[in-house]
C-alpha cells in the first residue's frame, strides 16, 4: 500500500475517519488501544453531532422536496440528501451501530415503514438496495426486517441482469436497467458474502463486468457523468471506485475486464497519492470536505479497494 496517503491519513482529527482506516486498511483488532480510543471519540465528533442535531425527537429528519416541496422525511419518501435515510447512512459510514440509543430509536421507526414484500417506495432498487448497506452497516443483519428486502433484491429479476424501478419503468417503458440503482444493489451485494456464489448476485456482477465496470455495454464512452466524478458520502449517484471497491470485495478487483477502469482511477490521482472530492450535496448536514481538494474519505475509500483488488481474479 501506497505510505504516503496511508500516512496523510492517519493524521486526520476525524476519529470516525481514523477508526475506519485503522480497523480496515490497517487490519487493527477491535481490542486495539488506539482503535478504542477513536471508537471512544466517535459519538461526540462533530459530524455525528450536526447530523443528530438536525433529527426530529421522534426518530426521523425532515427536509423539503425540492421537486413536489412537499416536507418529507417521516415517512419513506425523500428528499435531497438530508431526510431519513440518508441520514442513517451517514451515521453508519461514520462508525455508529444500534447499540447508540437515536440510532436504535431511529432505524426501528423506519424499518417499521416496510412493505410487506420488503420494498419502501416504489421498488426504487437505489432505495432499498441504500438501505439493505446501511442497516448491515447499522447492525440489523439477523433482523427479519432486513432479511425481506434482500429477499427482494435476489428476486428482482431484468432481462439485462440489473436493476430499475417502478418509477421509470412505468413512466417510460424503460427497458434498461438504471447503472446507479444497480451499483446499489451491488454495494449491498458486498456486504452479503453468504449471496456471492447466488446467481442473482452473479448475474449482477456479469452487468458490470461486460460494461467493464464503468462503460457502456456496446461502445467505450463512460456510462454517465458519475464515473469520472467523484463524490461523498454515498447517496443515489454512484462513483467508478466505488462499483471497483464492491467487485474487488467480492474477489473479481484484477478481473482483466475492470483494468479500463482502474486505469482511469489512476489518472486522477494525486502526485501524492490522495484523491480530490469532485462534489458533494450541499443539503447534506455531513460536511465531508472541500469540493476540488484531497479529501479523507474519497481517498481511503480507494485505497480499500485497492486493498480489495489483490485478492480477486487473474
Amino acid at each position: 500500500m501506497d505510505q504516503k496517503p496511508l500516512t496523510w491519513l492517519l493524521k486526520t482529527n476525524n476519529p470516525s475517519l481514523k477508526y475506519r482506516v485503522l480497523t480496515e486498511l490497517l487490519d487493527y483488532q477491535s481490542d486495539h488501544p488506539s482503535v478504542l480510543e477513536q471508537k471512544k471519540l466517535i459519538p461526540d465528533s462533530n459530524p455525528v453531532k450536526s447530523i443528530f442535531e438536525k433529527m426530529h425527537p421522534d426518530g426521523y429528519w425532515l427536509q423539503t422536496n425540492p421537486r413536489t416541496k412537499n416536507i418529507v422525511g417521516d415517512g419513506v419518501e425523500y428528499g435531497s440528501f438530508a431526510s431519513t435515510h440518508f441520514c442513517l447512512s451517514y451515521l453508519s459510514e461514520l462508525g455508529l451501530t444500534k447499540e447508540h440509543i437515536l440510532i436504535a430509536k431511529a432505524a426501528d421507526r423506519y424499518l417499521s415503514l416496510q412493505k410487506d414484500d420488503g420494498d419502501f417506495w416504489l421498488h426504487m432498487s437505489c432505495l432499498y438496495a441504500y438501505n439493505i448497506r446501511t442497516f448491515i452497516k447499522l447492525g440489523y443483519r439477523d433482523d427479519p426486517r432486513l432479511q425481506k428486502t434482500i429477499d427482494l433484491m435476489l428476486n428482482t429479476e431484468r432481462q439485462d441482469h440489473g436493476y430499475l424501478c417502478e418509477m421509470h419503468e412505468k413512466k417510460t417503458n424503460r427497458k434498461k436497467s438504471c447503472i446507479r440503482g444497480s451499483a446499489k444493489a451491488l454495494m449491498a451485494f458486498a456486504e452479503l458474502p453468504e449471496y456471492w456464489k447466488h446467481p442473482r448476485c452473479l448475474a449482477l456482477v456479469d452487468y458490470f463486468l461486460k460494461r467493464n465496470g464503468i462503460f457502456k455495454s456496446n461502445c467505450k464512452d463512460l456510462v454517465n457523468r458519475d464515473m469520472n466524478t467523484f463524490s461523498f458520502p454515498f447517496t443515489w449517484g454512484t462513483n467508478s471506485w466505488e462499483i471497483l471497491f464492491a467487485l474487488s470485495k467480492m474477489g473479481y478487483g484484477n478481473h482483466k475486464n475492470l483494468h479500463p477502469a482502474w486505469q482511469l482511477l489512476e489518472n486522477k490521482k494525486n502526485e501524492d497519492g490522495t484523491y480530490n472530492l469532485d462534489h458533494t450535496p450541499s443539503q447534506s448536514p455531513w460536511k465531508v470536505g472541500k469540493k476540488g481538494e484531497a479529501n479523507g474519505w474519497v481517498t481511503f475509500y480507494i485505497l480499500l479497494a485497492k486493498k480489495l483488488k489483490h485478492s480477486g481474479l487473474d
